[in-house]
């Protein structure tokens, strides 16, 4: 089965109604795949039908974001990005000077989430987490008064 077809049929199993609107959506969503914007999916979504509205794209990720099916992030720019639930686990480090950005692996942060769990009793949703700080060059130029960034 599919990923769209699997992804349907969860909303469907929750008594969601699928629109035509919805189905297209969700597919462009499946089809861009990986950290994606509202207005990517938009775009995506106007070449199969040009009445479908941002808003429309909005609304349908809200409802997926509240099923729990896909994750939004803020990356440090101006607009979320969305991924499916199911898109691996992992983590990000992001320039806040260049954007520059480092993919981390998942047990990374584990040891933080479990000293989360055991001192305080918080159970953290490290599906996806994203640290800001300064890449080896900027932070040299930003802190030391060194060269140009070298990760842009």
């Amino acid at each position: 089965m599919t990923e769209q077809g699997s992804l349907l049929d969860d909303l469907k199993a929750r008594g969601t109604r699928i629109t035509p609107q919805r189905a297209i959506i969700i597919e462009a969503i499946e089809t861009l795949s990986g950290h994606i914007t509202a207005e990517q999916i938009f775009a995506a979504v106007q070449q199969v039908n040009a009445y479908i509205s941002l808003a429309t794209v909005y609304r349908t990720l809200d409802l997926l974001k509240e099923l729990g099916l896909i994750i939004e992030s803020n990356m440090g720019g101006p607009t979320s990005h969305y991924a499916l639930h199911d898109h691996s686990t992992h983590h990000h480090a992001v320039c806040r000077m260049c954007r520059h950005t480092i993919e981390l692996p998942s047990d990374l942060f584990k040891p933080i989430a479990d000293q989360l769990q055991t001192r305080y009793g918080f159970m953290a949703d490290d599906n996806h987490l994203v640290v800001f700080g300064w890449c080896k060059g900027c932070a040299e130029r930003a802190f030391s008064g060194g060269s140009t960034c070298q990760s842009a």
